[in-house]
């Protein structure tokens, strides 16, 4: 099968090439993708070499020329021999790269599909795998029903993790970010107050909205290591802060007495990716990869997690160059980007 594949191929430089795929193996499924979702974070990190698994040795598929992508959606057009749980026609959601089609392997960790729920559309379902990392804040702060929560940084990662805060009934939800469309966004998803941080002390803007308490669950969402100690202060007396975004280098001025250890603040990590690690699913109630992304897609199916506001470019695959250079530069207008293929 010929197949189209978005490849960067060396930083600010992203192209689309032509290859064809065999038949699947006897453990393959061939996927056609319909849509595929842009990550800002990770793949504008390539995009710009800033990515620190570039420069690991032991990372060999992390060099350029890079596929990027890890969250797709489309039908199942062939199987292996022994593939018996897929058939071709099949719905699915896959962490699959940016391209036309797939081979994927079962068993691999880019192997995994789910099933889509009948209603569920191939757009809000090529968003799943992505929404995963958000949706670590929920997860990892526990019981979320009625708790304050407030989340800094609204690009697609903050907007998943507000919007998941809210579908696990916390109340009230708060988004902080500078940038007014992505505020916008939140408020359409249901947050109670967007803050914009250039207008004053977000601290104090915090406290007069909830009564001089401040949140109880802060998920920073920023990708910025100085980000974290704003998160500590944004927090409760006793309350957590979440890092989802992957704040890539160090951070200055930590007070770890007066900051965290004196307010009994709980500081945790949330990658996506460990929601399947046997450390995480023995503390955080049995959740592994497939409950998560069946939950996500089960919630964008039924509302319970809308996507209001949140994507706001659709282009074809010839559109990457230009879409990388929009997330990078023009905030106002792009936060999330899908790529139709067929």
């Amino acid at each position: 099968m010929r197949a189209r594949q978005a490849v960067i191929v060396e930083p600010f430089k992203a192209e689309i090439r032509e290859v064809d795929l065999p038949d699947p193996a006897d453990n393959q499924v061939l996927v056609a993708t319909e849509v595929s979702a842009v990550s800002p974070g990770t793949e504008l990190a390539v995009y710009t070499g800033t990515h620190q698994w570039l420069l690991d040795p032991n990372l060999p598929e992390w060099k350029f020329p890079f596929r990027s992508g890890y969250s797709a959606a489309g039908k199942v057009v062939a199987v292996g021999p022994k593939v018996a749980v897929w058939k071709a026609g099949d719905r699915v959601s896959y962490p699959g790269n940016h391209a036309s089609a797939e081979l994927l392997t079962l068993g691999h960790e880019r192997g995994r599909l789910w099933r889509l729920p009948a209603k569920l559309d191939f757009e809000k379902a090529s968003l799943a795998c992505i929404l995963r990392y958000g949706m670590g804040a929920s997860i990892r702060a526990g019981i979320t029903l009625g708790r304050s929560a407030a989340v800094l940084g609204l690009g697609l990662i903050g907007q998943a993790a507000l919007r998941c805060l809210i579908a696990a009934g916390a109340h009230p939800v708060i988004g902080i970010d500078s940038v007014k469309m992505r505020r916008e966004a939140a408020l359409a998803a249901g947050a109670d107050l967007a803050i914009d941080p250039s207008t004053g002390d977000v601290r104090k803007q915090l406290m007069d909205f909830f009564g001089t308490r401040r949140a109880e669950i802060v998920a920073d969402a920023t990708g910025v290591p100085d980000a974290v100690p704003q998160a500590m202060a944004l927090a409760c007396d006793g309350g957590q802060v979440i890092v989802v975004g992957s704040p890539r280098g160090k951070a200055k001025d930590v007070n770890f007495y007066d900051d965290l250890h004196r307010r009994y603040i709980e500081v945790t990590g949330a990658h996506g990716n460990m929601l399947f690690e046997p450390a995480h699913t023995r503390l955080a109630g049995a959740w592994d990869i497939d409950k998560a992304q069946y939950w996500l897609l089960a919630a964008l199916a039924n509302g319970r997690l809308n996507t209001n506001g949140l994507v706001t470019q659709r282009i074809p695959p010839s559109g990457f160059g230009a879409a990388y250079e929009g997330l990078l530069k023009n905030k106002e207008e792009f936060l999330s980007v899908l790529v139709r293929w067929t």
